[in-house]
This record gives C-alpha cells, sequence and structure tokens, in this order.
C-alpha cells in the first residue's frame, strides 16, 4: 500500500512542475498591465516547492489498473489545491472559495463566486481561462510531455475520463491520437481568438474567451458573460466553436485523412440542437415573453434561442440573455445540459452516445419481448456492442441518476436553499455546465452567497461529473475492499 501511495505522489509532484511554471504567464500578464504580479510569483514558487518534495518522496513503480484510477482521481483532486493560490493574493475570497473557482476551472464548469470581474487583474482572468484550457485537454497533454512514464501507466484511464473511444487504443497510438489532439485543440482556440479579435474584441480578452470557449469552460471577463459586447458577430463566433468543442476530437483527426466521417451522436448531437430550437423559439414566440421590441423581436429572440440551447447543451455556460424567464424552456433546458455533448469532446453530461446505446437498448428489449424468437441486437456506427459494454452505460447511467438525487437531498440540508435551486445547482456541478437556474445562481446570478460547505459539496460534485464518475468509484471501492481484507485477516 504504502509502495502506490509513494507511486502516486511522484507522479502529483512531477505533474505539479509544469503547473507552477504556467503560474508564470498571468504573472507576466500582470506586470504588462502595470498590475501586482508578485502573487503568482509566490504562489509558483510554493507549486514548485511542493512539487520537487512530492518527486522526492515519491518513487515511481508499475502501475496496475487500481493505482491507474488513484492517479486519474488524485491528479483531478490535488492540483486544484494548488492552482488555487494565486485567488488569495489577486482577490479577497477564502481559500474555499477560491478552490470552488479552480475546480469550476479546471473541470470547464464555468460556475463562479466571482463579482465585479471588469475589476480584476487580467492575471486573474487569464489564469481562469487557463484553467479551463487545462481541464480541457491540458493536463493530459502535460502528462505525457514531462512524464514519459504514463504511456505505459495511468495514461489508459486518464483518457478514459475524456474519450471513451481513444482508451481503447494501444498505449503507444494513444500517445500519438494525443498529441495530435493537442494539436487541434490548440488550432482551435487559436482561430478563436484571431476571430473574437476581428469580431471588435480586445486581444486580452480574445484570448481569455478564446480558450474558454473551445474548452466549453465559460468563463468571461464580464458579469454579464458574452452579452457585454451585444455582438452578433462575436455570438456566431462562439456558437461555432462551442459546438466544435463539444463534437468528438477524435473525429477531426480521422477527418484529416477523408473528408467524410460517419458518427451516429454528432448527428444525433446536430439534430437534438435544431429540434431543440426550434420548440424553444415557437414556444417564446407565441407565448409572447420574451422582448417587447416589436420591430426586431423575432429576430433577437432567434439569437437568444440558438445561442442559449448551444451554450447549455454543450456545457459552456456562456449567457447573452437571461433564459430563466423561459418558463416551460427552462424545464427543457435543464434535460438537455443533462443530455450533454459528445463523447471525446471536452463537454460536460451523460454524453449523447450513452444516450443513444440506452434508447436503443431499451427499444430492442421491447422487441425482443414482442417477438420472442427474434434476437436483437444494439449498433453505433455500424458496429454491434457487446453485451457488457451496454451493461456498463446501464450502470453509469443509474449511478449518475443516483449521486444526482443524494447530491441535491444533501445540498437542500447543507445550504437550506429551495429545492430547485439544490436540483439546479447540482445539475449545473455534475454537468459542468455552470450557471444554473432561478434568481440566486441562474444567467444573472453567481454562486457567491453559498456557504463554504455547500460550495465544497458542489466542487466535490463537479469532479466527479468530470471525471464521468467510474475513475473516481473504481478507486474507492478497491480501497475499501484492500481495507476490508486487511481487517479481515
Amino acid at each position: 500500500m504504502l509502495k502506490d501511495l509513494r507511486s502516486i505522489v511522484f507522479i502529483i509532484g512531477i505533474l505539479l512542475f509544469p503547473l507552477s511554471i504556467i503560474m508564470t504567464i498571468p504573472a507576466v500578464t500582470n506586470l504588462l498591465f502595470g498590475y501586482e504580479w508578485r502573487g503568482f510569483i509566490i504562489s509558483s514558487a510554493i507549486t514548485l516547492f511542493f512539487s520537487i518534495v512530492f518527486s522526492l518522496l515519491g518513487k515511481l513503480s508499475k502501475l496496475n489498473s487500481v493505482k491507474d484510477f488513484a492517479v486519474t482521481s488524485c491528479v483531478w483532486f490535488i492540483l486544484p489545491l494548488f492552482a488555487a493560490i494565486p485567488f488569495l493574493f489577486e482577490t479577497s475570497i477564502s481559500y474555499i472559495d477560491a478552490i470552488f473557482e479552480t475546480i469550476s476551472g479546471i473541470t470547464t464548469t464555468g460556475a463562479t463566486i466571482l463579482s465585479h470581474l471588469h475589476e480584476k487583474s487580467p492575471g486573474i482572468l487569464l489564469w481562469r481561462a487557463i484553467l479551463s484550457g487545462i481541464g480541457g485537454l491540458g493536463i493530459i497533454t502535460i502528462g505525457i510531455i514531462i512524464f514519459p512514464s504514463l504511456k505505459f501507466a495511468g495514461l489508459r484511464n486518464l483518457l478514459a475520463s475524456e474519450s471513451s473511444e481513444v482508451a481503447k487504443k494501444k498505449l503507444p497510438n494513444i500517445v500519438h491520437k494525443v498529441a495530435h489532439i493537442t494539436i487541434v485543440y490548440c488550432i482551435f482556440i487559436f482561430l478563436c481568438i484571431l476571430l473574437y479579435y476581428f469580431a471588435g474584441m480586445s486581444i486580452f480578452d480574445a484570448i481569455c474567451h478564446g480558450i474558454s470557449t473551445v474548452s466549453t469552460g465559460g468563463f468571461a471577463n464580464y458579469d454579464d458573460s458574452l452579452a457585454h459586447y451585444n455582438s452578433i458577430k462575436i455570438e456566431i463566433i462562439a456558437v461555432t466553436f462551442m459546438l466544435l468543442g463539444a463534437c468528438p476530437f477524435l473525429t477531426y483527426l480521422k477527418m484529416t485523412k477523408r473528408l467524410y466521417f460517419y458518427d451516429e451522436q454528432i448527428l444525433y448531437f446536430i439534430g437534438i440542437i435544431i429540434v431543440s430550437v426550434f420548440i424553444t423559439f415557437i414556444w417564446i414566440h407565441f407565448s409572447s415573453i420574451c422582448l417587447n421590441n416589436k420591430i426586431d423581436r423575432d429576430f433577437t429572440l432567434f439569437r437568444y434561442t440558438i445561442f442559449s440551447i448551444v451554450s447549455l447543451t454543450t456545457s459552456a455556460g456562456f449567457t447573452i440573455c437571461d433564459y430563466g424567464n423561459w418558463c416551460f424552456i427552462v424545464v427543457f433546458a435543464f434535460f438537455l445540459t443533462l443530455i450533454g455533448g459528445c463523447s471525446g469532446s471536452t463537454s460536460g453530461g451523460i454524453k449523447i452516445f450513452r444516450i443513444v446505446v440506452l434508447i436503443k437498448a431499451v427499444k430492442a428489449y421491447f422487441h425482443d419481448v414482442v417477438n420472442q424468437n427474434e434476437t436483437s441486437v444494439v449498433k453505433l456506427n455500424g458496429k454491434i456492442l457487446e453485451d457488457e459494454e451496454i451493461k456498463s452505460i446501464f450502470i453509469y447511467f443509474f449511478l449518475y441518476i443516483s449521486i444526482f438525487t443524494i447530491a441535491t437531498i444533501a445540498m437542500s440540508f447543507i445550504s437550506k436553499a429551495d429545492f430547485i435551486t439544490s436540483l439546479s445547482a447540482i445539475s449545473a456541478a455534475l454537468t459542468n455546465s455552470g450557471p444554473g437556474f432561478g434568481a440566486i445562481i441562474g444567467p444573472s446570478g453567481n454562486y457567491a452567497t453559498f456557504s463554504s460547505p455547500t460550495k465544497l459539496l458542489l466542487s466535490l460534485v463537479m469532479l466527479i461529473g468530470r471525471l464521468e464518475i467510474l475513475p473516481v468509484f473504481a478507486f474507492l471501492s478497491s480501497v475499501f475492499y484492500k481495507f476490508s481484507k486487511d481487517k479481515t485477516s
């Protein structure tokens, strides 16, 4: 057990090193803009110190599946503790609040406890965006570049938390694919930054929002998010890159080899968005509850509808209007955030491919009940899925709903908030979608008013949602099994 722990400590120490280096980027930014920069340097020094200590105390050993899960979980749980340090120097918030803000960024959730963002230093705004970028693909990429040992241990399950398809490949192939995915990821960010700049953003705002858009992190530099710009061009760019970020990055690699590539989950994903936009627009149009300006009402409503539906479905969390006033559509949008984007993307939620498989499996079951002489198979992208794969998806769905229910009840007791607020907050945290619904945590609010225990609960739920549950449960189950075995022996 001690040997396993030393191996995990060593890997954490190695991964803290690049984090300490990255902290110097906002320091330079603050220096250039004339703001206090020493806080980031001190944070970097503290992180570097623990990186050296952990590396010396730990010792790399060959990892097994249990340690793989441990590394996957510990990286996401430990690194935010250090990434939160700059907030203590740059803002007046508590360490608990700093952890919440950091985990929200690194899980690409985009929920915030900060207000008056335009008054914050450029360094801290950039740091929030960087956390979103790290949360999307950065930690995996850094792990491969800085620590080559991950190519034979640990990487498989680290990737499993981001892409169910990549994890099935052989490890050398995984490293090759992740390297190319990182290139695609960076190209998207660069293009998004460039287009934002030409659309009217300052170069600094374009950088921050470009990273947050592609990573579907949703952190903005202003309290009113992208509504601050009131620009159709910026909204079109945001919608485009939110969609790109929510699609499987492996598909982009395959498209470099051939122009056409068929992926069912992308078709369903786009289909869900189109249908959702149509339903939302028609409902609000005939309900006459949106705007009073009769001249541009339909056009403005169409803008709001497309942007809000895409932002919610991709779990980006950017806002340009208060969709909390859309009555029935709020319930509809709630389920869209639960569905989320595609597997192998930076978005959150249950993921499209799981929903598709669940529906097909249920359909196949009832078909077999009615036609007892026939046996149906479940296919995805023309390939037959094994029973174990289908079973694992049902287990995942059960765990997801169970955690959602338990966490909602727990938050109702801890926060003393009303049930709807608790339900919305847990949903936003678990799906990594950021803003919830209602006056407190809706598009016009934030999470600052919640108590520290509530923020810790939400932080835990965000991490579980980002890791897609299974690595955390597998690790905890293995630890519990070892503890029980040692106790009985």
